[in-house]
C-alpha cells in the first residue's frame, strides 16, 4: 500500500469524509479505485453549475463553496481528481485552510502516471488541426490494436499501476472504427478500470454495443455546422453527425442514462453566434456537457517546427487563418508558464503497434518512441528513457510543454 493510499485509510477511521473533487473520468476511477479497496466517499465536487445538485454513481454532487463553510478543515479530507485544474484547484483548498498531505492529496499522488492505448491506428477524417490533415507519416502504424493484445496491456497496467482507475481508448485516431472495441471497454472494466473513448461520430459503428459495454465517459467532438463543419472537420456529413448524436442520445437514456457524454465544440473565426447556439441547444437537449474551446494545431510537431522557423503545412496554415487564438498567443500564454511541470508527461501511450510514444501529443514517431512494446519493457523502464528524451529537452526549451494546457484552460464563458 503507498503511504498516500495509507493515509486515506487513517483519515478514514479518524473519522472524516472523503470528497473527490472533480465529476470528470479521473473522478469516476478514483472512485472505483475506491470502493474496491472499501473506501467510500461521501460526495463529488465540481465547479461546473450543471452538474452540482445531480447525483453521480450514488453520490451528491456539491459546489466549491461547501469547503467555505465552518468546520470543514475537520470534517472532510479532499482528492483533487483533475488533469488540467490541479494547480488551481489545489491553491483554492489551501486558501480554505486543507494542507497538501493533510487536508488533501491528488489522484496523481496515488498513481503518477495515465495511460492511453491507441486502440485504432487510422481516422476516418482529416481535420487541417491534426497532422492527419496534412501529409501521413509512412512510418506511423495504420493497424488496429487486437482484443488479444488489449487484454495483455490491460493485464500489464494493473500489475504495474493498481490504482489506475481510468484509461482513455484514442489519442490520434478514431477508436469506433475498431469492431473489438466494446469487447476492450468490457474487458478493461472487468478488471477496475474505466475507459473514456472519443468519436467525431461520423462513422456509422455499433453504437448499441458500445453503449452496452459501459464506456464511463464519451467526448464527442464538433467544429462547427452545417457547410462550415466540414471546413474544420475534413470529411465529414453534418448530417451524419447529428444522426448519430442522436442515436447516441436515444441508446444513452435506455441502456445507460450515466455515461458521461461531453460535446467538445472547437471554435474557429467562422463557428460563432447562431452555430454556437445550435451546438448549445443540442447540449441542453440530449443533456450533454457543453465544452466551448478554442481550436489549436494539436500536433506539438507542427509547433515545434514553427518555433524554429520552418512553415507550417498548408492544413496547418489553413487552420490557423480560422483560429480565434493564434498560435503566437498560445505559445505566450505556454512559455509564461514554462517553468511548470509537462502535463503530457504523466501519460504512457500505447499505440495500435504496441510501440510507446515519448509524448502523446508529437504525432509522428520519428524521435518520438521509446519502446517497440509496452508488454517487453517494465515500467520503470519507460519512465527512464521518456525522462531523459532529447524530445523532451527541445520541447521545454520553447515552453511548448505548456502549450495545450493553456488552451484547454482559456474561460469557455468568453466563448459560450
Amino acid at each position: 500500500m503507498t503511504k498516500h493510499l495509507q493515509l486515506l485509510t487513517d483519515q478514514v477511521s479518524d473519522g472524516r469524509n472523503i470528497l473527490i473533487y472533480g465529476t470528470g473520468s479521473h473522478g469516476r476511477g478514483l472512485l472505483h479505485v475506491l470502493r474496491e479497496r472499501g473506501i467510500e466517499p461521501v460526495g463529488f465536487i465540481d465547479g461546473n453549475s450543471a452538474l452540482q445538485g445531480r447525483s453521480l454513481a450514488g453520490l451528491p454532487v456539491l459546489p466549491p463553496t461547501v469547503l467555505t463553510e465552518q468546520n470543514t478543515v475537520e470534517r472532510f479530507f479532499i482528492i483533487i481528481a483533475a488533469f488540467f485544474f490541479k494547480r488551481e484547484i489545489a491553491a483554492f483548498l489551501e486558501k480554505c485552510g486543507f494542507l497538501h498531505n493533510i487536508g488533501y492529496v491528488a489522484y496523481s499522488d496515488l498513481k503518477p502516471r495515465d495511460y492511453a492505448v491507441e486502440v485504432s491506428g487510422i481516422c476516418n477524417l482529416h481535420c487541417i488541426s491534426c497532422p492527419r490533415g496534412g501529409e501521413p507519416s509512412s512510418k506511423r502504424t495504420t493497424k488496429m490494436m487486437s482484443f488479444d493484445s488489449f487484454k495483455k496491456v490491460i493485464t500489464k497496467i494493473r500489475r504495474e499501476d493498481p490504482l489506475v482507475g481510468n484509461i482513455q481508448l484514442y489519442q490520434w485516431g478514431e477508436p469506433t472504427l475498431n469492431k473489438d472495441l466494446p469487447a476492450m471497454i468490457n474487458y478493461a472494466r472487468g478488471n477496475g478500470i474505466l475507459s473514456t473513448i472519443s468519436s467525431n461520430l461520423n462513422y456509422q459503428a455499433d453504437f448499441e454495443a458500445l453503449i452496452d459495454s459501459h464506456p464511463e465517459c464519451l467526448r464527442i467532438s464538433v467544429s462547427g455546422t452545417g457547410d462550415n463543419y466540414s471546413v474544420t472537420h475534413t470529411g465529414g456529413d453534418w448530417n451524419v453527425f447529428l444522426s448519430n448524436v442522436e442515436r447516441i442520445a436515444d441508446l444513452r437514456r435506455k441502456i445507460y442514462p450515466e455515461m458521461k457524454v461531453e460535446l467538445y465544440s472547437h471554435l474557429y473565426k467562422q463557428s460563432l453566434g447562431t452555430q454556437q447556439k445550435l451546438i448549445s441547444d443540442i447540449c441542453r437537449r440530449f443533456d450533454f456537457e457543453y465544452h466551448p474551446v478554442p481550436a489549436y494545431l494539436i500536433s506539438l510537431d507542427d509547433v515545434m517546427r514553427y518555433c524554429e522557423g520552418e512553415p507550417l503545412p498548408d492544413s496547418a496554415q489553413h487552420a490557423r487563418e480560422l483560429m480565434l487564438v493564434d498560435i503566437n498567443e498560445g505559445l505566450k500564454m505556454a512559455k509564461a508558464e514554462a517553468l511548470l511541470d509537462c502535463d503530457a508527461l504523466r501519460v504512457v501511450l500505447i499505440n495500435a503497434d504496441l510501440s510507446v510514444s515519448t509524448c502523446m501529443m508529437f504525432f509522428y514517431p520519428e524521435k518520438n518512441s521509446c519502446a517497440d512494446n509496452f508488454l517487453n519493457v517494465t515500467i520503470e523502464e519507460i519512465d527512464a528513457l521518456r525522462n531523459k528524451a532529447s524530445l523532451c529537452i527541445k520541447c521545454r526549451k520553447h515552453g511548448i510543454h505548456r502549450y495545450c494546457g493553456v488552451y484547454a484552460k482559456i474561460s469557455e464563458k468568453e466563448y459560450s
